[in-house]
């Protein structure tokens, strides 16, 4: 009997370690940087020591440009030979800190070719661009033409511009392993991340790689990891230390899917989602929400406040959260400063008082919390509006005169 719960107890325990296992299909498009130490083999180990699988496949000849890589056969090929999870692209080491016009001529066209080509693939396929390292001690091949890149420091801020760019332009993620490295260079300054070329990782600058790879891929705190490759367990542990921080706690900044634009015109903000989706959700941290792509949203307090907009999209969650600041409520003609309205709560007909030194007629727009417009009136002194059919609940309701507005909230019963 008791052999018998001895194997259903291993019974069990197999299924919740199969149940709770990710597998994810990557291809690595790059050159030597990738090759370098076998960075997706890498990958793979670290998923293995956590209980979870990579299927990957790679082509990263030696010194390859994304130009080369979008007329690349093989490339293509391997790129329409799966439905991949995520393709990752590195550039040459040198061309994301090259001049803007440069760029714009021979490595940002490319990117989005790429990035196209693995959608077209498969819809679901995410680019997801690897983020180099600047050189040791700059680069001394191009710092008379290009001054920025003499240092570490500045080819390395050139290079984080450029991936973060070619992320937000491609609706795409950052592996950001440049980000890792100068975490590492600033607070353990003894571990030796580069070969001996100065350019190239060592074992433990592609650990610090591979790391940061895991927790793009997978959204899982890299601390987990229990495979440490060749490197002493301490240096392991500083590596994953430092993925955890500069990746894992703050996952959504490397993530570019779900992005926004607002424009603000005193308490009323209007929201686009230049991504649009059928999935998204919007929370305007006033406790109101909306699941339409470009919202109008007003908010009756000033203040900041965060607003984060959420994608769903092929199993994945992207989220994206930016700060609006509200500093006025309206801008107000002097003779909207007495108005309001009455009954409120409301049942069938609303009327708004202060009106005796205005003769116009007043244009009238009512907002639901969702930002959604739901009724436009216009109006003259003493002639009420009605709401009567519109359901119960929170409305704002903006009163438009004069190049002026006020906003009030309504509650309908």
């Amino acid at each position: 009997m008791k052999k018998k719960l001895l194997n259903l107890t291993l019974l069990l325990g197999l299924s919740m370690l199969s149940f709770a296992q990710t597998s994810k299909k990557v291809l690595f498009i790059g050159n030597s940087y990738t090759a370098a130490n076998n960075l997706p083999l890498m990958v793979s180990n670290m998923a293995e020591s956590t209980g979870d699988v990579l299927i990957y496949d790679s082509n990263t000849p030696g010194g390859q440009r994304l130009m080369n890589h979008a007329e690349n056969t093989t490339t293509l090929n391997k790129i329409n030979a799966n439905n991949w999870d995520y393709v990752a692209l590195q550039a040459q080491s040198q061309e994301p800190s090259w001049g803007q016009t440069q760029m714009e001529e021979e490595l940002f066209p490319f990117a989005k070719q790429l990035s196209e080509a693995i959608r077209i693939n498969n819809d679901c396929s995410q680019p997801l661009f690897y983020m180099t390292w600047g050189r040791e001690n700059g680069d001394a091949q191009n710092c008379n033409i290009i001054p920025w890149v003499c240092t570490y420091e500045g080819m390395d801020d050139a290079l984080r511009a450029s991936y973060i760019f070619m992320a937000e332009d491609n609706n795409a993620e950052v592996a950001p392993a440049g980000a890792v490295w100068r975490y590492l260079r600033a607070n353990n300054p003894e571990l030796d991340l580069y070969s001996g070329d100065g350019s190239h990782p060592s074992v433990t600058g592609t650990y610090a790689a591979a790391c940061a790879f895991y927790t793009m891929i997978y959204k899982k705190d890299p601390t987990l990891i229990i495979w440490n490759s060749d490197l002493d367990e301490a240096v392991a542990n500083t590596i994953k230390s430092a993925a955890k921080t500069v990746v894992f706690d703050v996952i959504d900044d490397w993530d570019y899917t779900a992005d926004f634009s607002f424009i603000v015109n005193d308490s009323e903000i209007t929201f686009t989602n230049p991504y649009e989706s059928d999935d998204v959700t919007w929370n305007f941290g006033d406790d109101a929400t909306a699941n339409i792509n470009n919202p109008v949203h007003i908010y009756d307090e000033v203040g900041e406040y965060d607003v984060t907009l959420t994608i769903n999209k092929c199993g994945r969650t992207h989220k994206k959260t930016k700060t609006v600041t509200i500093t006025t409520l309206q801008l107000q003609h002097t003779d909207l400063n007495e108005i309001g309205v009455y009954p409120n709560p409301v049942e069938k007909e609303l009327f708004i008082n202060g009106l005796e030194n205005i003769s116009e007629e007043i244009n009238i727009s009512m907002y639901n919390v969702l930002g959604k417009k739901v009724r436009d009136f216009t109006t003259i002194p003493n002639k009420g509006i009605t709401v009567e059919g519109l359901p119960s609940g929170t409305y704002f309701l903006k009163l438009n005169y004069n190049k002026s507005f006020k906003t009030l909230k309504i509650i309908k019963l």
